[in-house]
């Protein structure tokens, strides 16, 4: 044990769940070692219903206990306790190990003299006394087959087994393995910070293959150490006969193992745009086409109210043939089949279909003109064209909720690396870590060697330098600069490394705040130059603006009034006061006013959340866009003591008037940092156009419906 005060050599670190009688011994065996190294045990219990805890806090009141609310699965539980681990190394053991005398001594001394290792194991012996099989090759093809089929008990001797159980290894010297048992596994510290802690996505097995995979990857060996010894009671219950959920967790654990390593599943990934692209083309044929068939129904039975006479279905044929090439054209000239934009928002994608399904209809209605107008019927033309707008949009909503899903359950991830170690690049990868249904597996941080360590849970896998080789060695399939220091040089330099690769790249830029959708590369005296364009709501575009707040505020005010006038008088019979307040924030060119809002304080709290999380309680601010110091879409208006704290970059938001609604109260979850929303402000006023005011509008009010619309 370890006196106070005192630096520790080593954490142990325990997960049980429902493991009472195991944990007891395991905690006993390490109480009664003999072994020198100055330690902390920490055990992670994972909602366990066998009374685990009570025993924890009964028997060992020297442990370290951390409760789970639920089964958070092995691995998620491990790095919980790694992140309390305060040793020079951290050592993983399972409940059922007993751990001999001095073989923690044996371990860490191996360790100690070995500063290339990044992780060791023990030799583990079965419960009679017998060799168990702990270090072990990568799995192959043809290990899988042999190992998790029938075929296995045929060929028990075969090469592949003997070599994958490492056979002809009499495991009584040291020897570098490609993995390890997590059963015991001591991990040094440098490894740990270099690879990370163990990939949550594997609630149960191949968390320990993926671990020493990424040990080996990173640099570090993985070493069996057979002077340390120890005891498993190992019980594999993902090998017993039947469906278990244990062998549902051992597949689903060697699927995402191979999804995430796998070259097949790799070289799929690299070129998943043309896969999303043909899967979109296919599932918009079907819909056009299923939408003609329903609007041919549809004419059919309106057959007795129209005079025109309704020809066979044959004599369309020509016209769908024309009509499916015309709307793959319209859909791809407005980028439907650009794979970027899979994760806008559907009501995004919505209006996006909505405008293409418009022009196709103009186009298909003219056509008819030209054919004989005896045999085309208009009205199922015009059907027709809503259908498939219609029809695409749900088939669109519904691959994307099937995606969203897949990705859910940790799979068909992007790998990503933040090239950064400053404020900016660790906020955005922690982000992104905390966000798996963006659809991201973040590796961790490059660091650009250009200043110091900003303080982070996620690994630092590399610099700068060796990025380009970090692409490949790490699968990545996009990477974002996030250091503003960076220079551009270094950026531009990657880029023309990179050419060839199949990497994405984006990079956060001071320049975002005046970034405009017209600003463009150009000559300028043999000199390619960027120009900006800044005129997104000047002019006569300000003016079409104005007019539209105008007009929308005035018919919501005459739609809303009744509702506010009697809600008015009920408030002020019932406590005397108004029903609304007004609040100091700051608008267009930086003068202050005062924004209507409903009154906030004396409220019955959940008639609080229900405006506030249904957009009531900014309705009344509809008055001060009539006033013209707001706007129906705009910035988010800001109080005084924030716009005072806008840095020069972010007063770009000022140059038009703030909005009841903005981009930062619909973009991603809704909830930023006060600098996420004036860098989104800033882009909205630089970006602005009346289909983005209306993309806005459309996301809103379906937060408003699902009761997310307040911040």
């Amino acid at each position: 044990m370890s006196s106070p005060g005192t630096a520790l050599d080593l954490s142990i670190v325990i997960v049980g769940y429902n493991s009472r009688g195991d944990l007891d011994g395991c905690l006993r065996a390490i109480e009664a070692s003999n072994d020198k190294v100055t330690r902390e045990t920490i055990v992670i219990d994972n909602a366990s219903s066998d009374a685990t805890v009570d025993l924890v806090k009964r028997e060992f009141e020297w442990v370290r206990l951390f409760e789970n609310s639920s089964n958070v699965g092995l691995a998620r539980a491990l790095n919980r306790g790694i992140r309390e681990a305060s040793g020079r190394y951290v050592l993983v053991l399972n409940p059922d190990i007993r751990i001999e005398r001095g073989s923690l001594d044996a371990l860490m001394a191996f360790m100690d003299s070995h500063s290339d290792v990044g992780m060791a194991g023990a030799k583990l012996l079965n419960i009679d006394g017998s060799l168990q099989y702990s270090c072990r090759g990568f799995y192959t093809f043809w290990t899988l087959v042999l190992r998790r089929t029938f075929l296995g008990a045929l060929f028990k001797r075969s090469r592949t087994i003997r070599r994958h159980l490492m056979l002809d290894y009499d495991h009584e010297a040291e020897r570098e393995v490609d993995w390890i048992l997590g059963a015991c596994m001591l991990v040094r510290r440098d490894a740990l910070a270099d690879v990370g802690p163990m990939d949550e996505r594997f609630f149960l097995y191949f968390e320990d293959v993926d671990w020493c995979y990424r040990m080996w990857r990173g640099g570090w060996k993985v070493y069996y150490v057979p002077a340390s010894v120890m005891t498993h009671r190992h019980a594999r219950e993902s090998a017993r006969p039947g469906i278990s959920r244990q062998l549902v967790a051992h597949l689903l654990s060697l699927a995402h193992f191979y999804e995430k390593w796998g070259g097949f599943i790799y070289a799929l990934k690299k070129h998943r745009r043309i896969f999303m692209t043909s899967l979109l083309l296919v599932s918009d044929v079907v819909a056009i086409n299923a939408g003609f068939a329903l609007a041919y129904l549809l004419r059919s039975s309106l057959r007795g109210l129209l005079a025109k006479p309704l020809f066979g279905v044959g004599i369309y044929g020509s016209f769908l043939a024309f009509s499916n090439i015309m709307f793959l054209v319209t859909f791809a000239f407005f980028g439907l089949y650009d794979t970027k934009q899979e994760r806008e928002p559907w009501a995004d994608t919505f209006l996006r279909v909505t405008r293409a399904s418009i022009v196709a209809a103009i186009i298909l209605m003219a056509s008819t003109f030209l054919a004989s107008t005896t045999v085309y019927s208009r009205v199922l033309v015009a059907a027709f064209c809503v259908l498939v707008a219609l029809l695409v949009s749900i088939q669109r909503g519904g691959l994307r909720l099937l995606h969203n899903q897949i990705r859910a359950g940790r799979f068909d991830l992007a790998r990503v690396a933040v090239v950064g170690t400053g404020r900016t690049a660790v906020r955005l990868a922690e982000r992104i870590a905390s966000r798996p249904d963006l659809g991201y597996d973040l590796v961790g941080l490059v660091d650009p060697e250009i200043g110091g360590h900003e303080p982070s849970v996620i690994p630092v896998i590399g610099t700068l330098e060796n990025l380009i080789d970090l692409v490949d060695t790490q699968r990545l399939e996009e990477i974002i600069f996030a250091d503003p220091e960076l220079p551009n040089s270094e950026i531009s330099g990657f880029l023309l490394r990179a050419r060839r690769s199949t990497v994405d790249v984006r990079m956060v830029s001071g320049l975002t705040g005046i970034m405009t959708q017209r600003a463009r590369v150009e000559e300028f005296l043999d000199t390619p130059v960027v120009t900006f364009e800044r005129e997104a709501l000047l002019g006569a575009k300000g003016a079409v603006k104005r007019a539209l707040d105008i007009t929308g505020a005035a018919v919501l005010l005459i739609l809303w009034s009744p509702i506010l006038a009697l809600s008015a008088l009920v408030s002020k019979a019932t406590r005397g006061r108004g029903l609304l307040t007004r609040s100091e924030r700051v608008g267009r060119d930086q003068v202050g006013y005062r924004m209507l809002v409903l009154h906030a304080e004396d409220t019955e709290p959940a008639l609080r959340r229900f405006c506030v999380r249904h957009g009531l309680d900014r309705f009344p601010a509809l008055i001060n866009v009539l006033r013209g110091e707001m706007s129906l879409v705009g910035p988010e208006p800001l109080v005084p003591a924030v716009a005072e704290r806008c840095e020069s970059r972010s007063r770009v938001r000022f140059d038009a008037r703030p909005g009841i609604v903005g981009l930062s109260r619909v973009a991603g979850s809704g909830r930023h940092f006060n600098d996420d929303v004036a860098a989104l402000d800033a882009y909205y006023v630089q970006n602005w156009s009346l289909g983005s005011d209306l993309r806005i509008v459309v996301r809103w009010l379906l937060r408003c419906a699902g009761g997310r619309s307040g911040h």
